[in-house]
């Protein structure tokens, strides 16, 4: 297989920019709905949100505050299940005990009714197919397929649940993967068989638009790898056509085809690196660096071909662009006024302590500047040179620049646990919890205090990144002077104990209890508390709303704190949850760690 570079694309702005907010304001776009050529997209920030009604040519409506209405009314509503192109709906209509179902051609005017589905239940989960030749009602392990052009009728029964269900896109299959066996398995409508696909690693099938070829994800090295394999290899112990697509230690996002090129999310470059590639089948080409990982790739079948959607940062904005098929141009929808991020701010792709970060520079450091290390949540994420595909964590991307701006250093480390690094970095955190992540952010400070002539250090975080804020502050107290922890666990122990169904079980192998009773105790917060003197100040900053974190880990924690008599300041929001979302609050936040921390010459106001 050869791997070749295409950089040279087309780019088309989009015309007619509205501007709504500020323009230094984080604004980042998704597609919500299609219509045809039109297109739904949502620019969230920290200022609210705002609507837009785009074509595929990249021209725009501003909508504001409201939801456009794109979609006609059937049978008295805008409310149905729809194609992934939104040409064609399916209407449920009750009438006393029987349920009909309307089957709409809404890109008429008026909508045009195509048939009175032969399926007469409620309650069933509506699909279509991807080329709109059939839908498909889902109830449990049953499917039902009409065929649109044959109005014929077949069901299929899975003898079990299966994980990753998916339909092919003529419907010919059903497919999900199968946690008994370790592997995927591929039910035809036709006959009802089922045939066993590749042993692989946990992934979702995505099947070529002629259904002659699928792709999927296996472990190779502890790395997500992609693959391909022909559908006539269907059932064979050794499929012949088996073939790799991603090269080794390498991380695969997302996957993707149009029509019968795949397209794929990888970091081939570097952990950090989040590319767009694509593969026909025999040799792989770089279509696009820098794409966001924010959102799913997805397909919009416009009237004139179809295209790949995709988000790509560009400053403090997440835009949609959509790559053509044919003839390969990208048009850059962008509605919105330009936000560019600062160029007071040097970032660079770094290396400390063994953990690769980004280290945010100052071009004019202040007289004895401080540092700040940030920590991000998860804690399987991990940190972006610029601002994060995830605008739950653009917003304190933004904080960090802000602090940078004051003549202040940041480096954001990817520590243990981090994703993007393979399975075998993520997995490395388990029962290790306040060990080996700290230890990471422990060797980063001794060689940034070596790099760099900085003054006092100070850990920032949220979630996961918040407990490791509470916990370095104690693991080293002579040289951390403050720690902010932004929706922070503290009590791992009784978190667990009280909500038995938390994700983050996981890292301790399950609840307390004697096998993991040592763990536990290990990710202790509060052991060393006594150590704290007058200048290791912690704020506790939450959301009063928070559905991830309970506030009562910060609460609990403010209360101990102290009892101890630490130097302890609380934050809260009434208006928040676990991710903080607006302005004001943004501001005050920034506001807040600036004269809690005595951090000279930042500026917290947009």
């Amino acid at each position: 297989m050869r791997t070749s570079i295409k950089l040279t694309l087309a780019f088309v702005a989009c015309a007619g920019i509205a501007t709504y907010t500020q323009a230094a304001e984080i604004q980042y776009g998704a597609l919500r709905a299609q219509f045809g050529d039109t297109l739904h997209i949502e620019y969230r920030g920290p200022s609210g949100p705002q609507h837009f009604t785009c074509t595929t040519a990249g021209t725009c409506t501003p909508h504001g505050t409201t939801t456009p209405r794109m979609f006609p009314t059937v049978l008295g509503t805008d409310s149905y299940e729809r194609s992934a192109d939104g040409r064609l709906a399916v209407r449920p209509f009750t009438v006393g005990a029987m349920t009909y179902h309307f089957l709409y051609d809404i890109s008429t005017t008026p909508p045009r009714q195509i048939a009175l589905v032969p399926f007469m239940r409620d309650g069933a989960t509506i699909h279509f197919s991807r080329n709109n030749d059939a839908v498909i009602f889902r109830e449990g392990l049953t499917f039902t397929r009409y065929d649109i052009t044959t109005r014929g009728v077949t069901t299929l029964t899975l003898d079990q649940n299966l994980a990753f269900l998916s339909i092919s896109p003529s419907a010919t299959y059903v497919t999900g993967y199968n946690y008994t066996t370790l592997r995927h398995e591929f039910w035809r409508f036709s006959d009802g068989a089922k045939l066993n696909g590749p042993d692989s690693m946990q992934s979702y099938i995505e099947f070529s638009e002629d259904e002659s070829r699928f792709a999927f994800l296996e472990d190779v090295g502890s790395f997500k790898t992609l693959y391909t394999m022909h559908t006539r290899d269907l059932g064979q112990e050794r499929p012949v056509s088996l073939q790799r697509v991603t090269e080794p230690a390498t991380e695969t996002e997302d996957y993707l085809f149009l029509e019968n090129t795949l397209y794929f999310l990888a970091n081939v470059n570097g952990p950090l690196n989040w590319d767009l590639w694509s593969f026909d089948g025999s040799e792989t080409e770089l279509v696009d660096t820098d794409v966001s990982y924010g959102d799913f790739l997805k397909r919009v079948r416009g009237n004139n071909g179809s295209y790949l959607a995709y988000l790509k940062n560009e400053g403090r904005n997440s835009h949609l662009h959509l790559l053509s098929h044919n003839p390969g141009a990208v048009i850059m929808v962008r509605p919105v006024a330009d936000s560019p991020k600062s160029d007071a701010v040097i970032r660079e792709v770094r290396v400390y302590g063994e953990r690769t970060g980004v280290l945010l520079s100052p071009k004019r450091p202040a007289r004895n500047p401080d540092l700040f290390i940030w920590m991000h949540g998860g804690p399987q994420r991990q940190v972006a040179v610029g601002y994060h595909p995830y605008l739950s964590y653009a917003v304190y991307d933004e904080l960090l620049e802000r602090l940078v701006e004051g003549g202040h250093y940041v480096f954001k480390i990817d520590y243990t646990g981090s994703t993007g690094y393979g399975a075998d970095f993520r997995r490395a955190l388990h029962m290790r919890i306040g060990d080996v992540e700290m230890q990471d952010v422990r060797n980063a400070i001794h060689e940034l205090d070596r790099d760099l002539r900085i003054g006092r250090v100070h850990l920032i975080g949220n979630s996961y990144g918040g407990y490791m804020a509470f916990r370095g502050i104690v693991d080293t107290p002579e040289r951390i002077t403050g720690a902010i922890s932004i929706n922070g666990v503290s009590d791992w122990y009784g978190l667990i104990s009280r909500i038995p169904s938390s994700p983050f079980r996981t890292l301790f192998e399950g609840v307390p209890d004697l096998h993991n009773l040592a763990a536990y105790f290990q990710a202790s917060v509060f052991t060393g508390m006594e150590q704290l003197t007058d200048r290791n100040k912690v704020l506790v900053v939450w959301g009063e709303n928070d559905s991830t974190v309970p506030v009562w880990q910060s609460t609990n924690y403010i209360e101990f704190a102290e009892a101890k008599g630490v130097n302890v300041k609380a934050l809260s929001f009434p208006d928040e949850d676990h991710i903080l979302r607006k302005r004001e609050n943004l501001d005050l936040l920034c506001l807040t760690i600036t004269e809690y921390l005595t951090i000279p010459g930042v500026k917290c106001e947009l």
